[in-house]
């Protein structure tokens, strides 16, 4: 099942998200528009929480399987939960949401340092490590 090991995972929450808010801060203003326009997004801050937010998903429903074998979780309306996203973190300025991006991304960081390669066999855990971290980011790489 396991087209990608954990340290896969640590190597993409390390060098692809953890240089993702620089890669775009890098980008000419004119790209950024551009950039945001093609990702389906108004402003960074809204791609971020779209991040964000997802992430916080993950680290749900994995912290809950991991408790209790028997956790069970829904699929979320995609396009709802996104607007849902943005909506919830429109308040936040910058440097908080920025903080709060890098405390969710170790948070992911720690998790995936504390699992086993065992824990891939779990088709809840291996869905969100590959959609939530892996493939997330190549469909919002900064080019």
């Amino acid at each position: 099942m396991a087209e990608f090991t954990l340290r896969d995972v640590m190597r993409v929450l390390q060098e692809g998200w953890g240089k993702y808010v620089e890669q775009f801060n890098a980008l000419s203003p004119k790209e950024q528009v551009a950039f945001l326009e093609n990702q389906g997004f108004e402003r960074f801050h809204d791609l971020l929480a779209h991040v964000i937010g997802w992430w916080e998903e993950g680290l749900r429903i994995m912290t809950g399987i991991l408790d209790d074998p028997s956790f069970t979780w829904e699929d979320r309306d995609v396009d709802a939960y996104n607007k849902e996203l943005i909506e919830k973190f429109r308040s936040w300025n910058e440097e908080d949401l920025l903080l709060h991006y890098e405390n969710v991304r170790e948070a992911l960081l720690n998790l995936a340092a504390d699992l086993s390669e065992d824990a891939l066999s779990n088709e809840d855990i291996h869905y969100w490590l590959k959609e939530d971290i892996i493939t997330h980011l190549e469909d919002h790489r900064v080019v």
